[in-house]
């Protein structure tokens, strides 16, 4: 698509999801965008929030992915459930990208399982903790996060907390409560 940023007009390349989240031809758009610079290559990508720019950079840095797999992936599903996907080791729903094959998959999520974990967590401390009303609070946040309802989150995260005696870190209480959605 051509953007015109005051009667400059600027090649930029989106997304599908995102192309059918803009507005029509003539109205006022904002994208977020990242630039693409290599020996033979100069491109521009658009995205609609910052968040699918930051997962877009997170997919770069995969060894394999490019820009054009990078934005088939974004095409794919919404953000949360792409997160979901790499957190729960769903390599097959990244296999059905158009360019993405098996391999390719599994490699996505081996990478960027940890980033991710990191991302939704923090640092958290290695011993675990007694599951207190800020944890609980994070663990129903980081669920609806990945796109679950709050009352599917809530349950589940009922649930893992009665494992283990109730002692959890938040890494460990999400892991249980994702663990007892996917058999769901």
């Amino acid at each position: 698509m051509i953007l015109d940023v005051h009667g400059v007009g600027y090649l930029v390349t989106v997304g599908a999801r995102t192309l059918l989240e803009l507005p029509r031809v003539g109205e006022r758009a904002r994208l977020y965008t990242y630039t693409y610079v290599r020996e033979d290559a100069l491109g521009l990508f658009g995205f609609l929030t910052a968040d699918e720019l930051t997962f877009f950079k997170l997919l770069l840095s995969v060894k394999g992915i490019g820009p054009k797999a990078g934005l088939a992936i974004l095409s794919r599903a919404e953000i949360g459930v792409l997160k979901r996907a790499i957190l729960k080791e769903d390599a097959p729903l990244l296999a059905t990208v158009p360019g993405i094959g098996p391999k390719t998959a599994a490699r996505v999520v081996l990478e960027l399982k940890g980033k991710l974990k990191g991302e939704l967590f923090g640092e958290e401390p290695a011993a675990a903790a007694v599951v207190g009303g800020d944890t609980l609070a994070e663990a129903l946040k980081v669920l609806t996060a990945l796109g679950y309802a709050p009352a599917e989150a809530k349950e589940a995260v009922r649930k893992a907390i009665a494992g283990n005696g109730g002692r959890h870190t938040l890494e460990q209480l999400v892991t249980v409560a994702l663990k007892g959605l996917d058999r769901a």
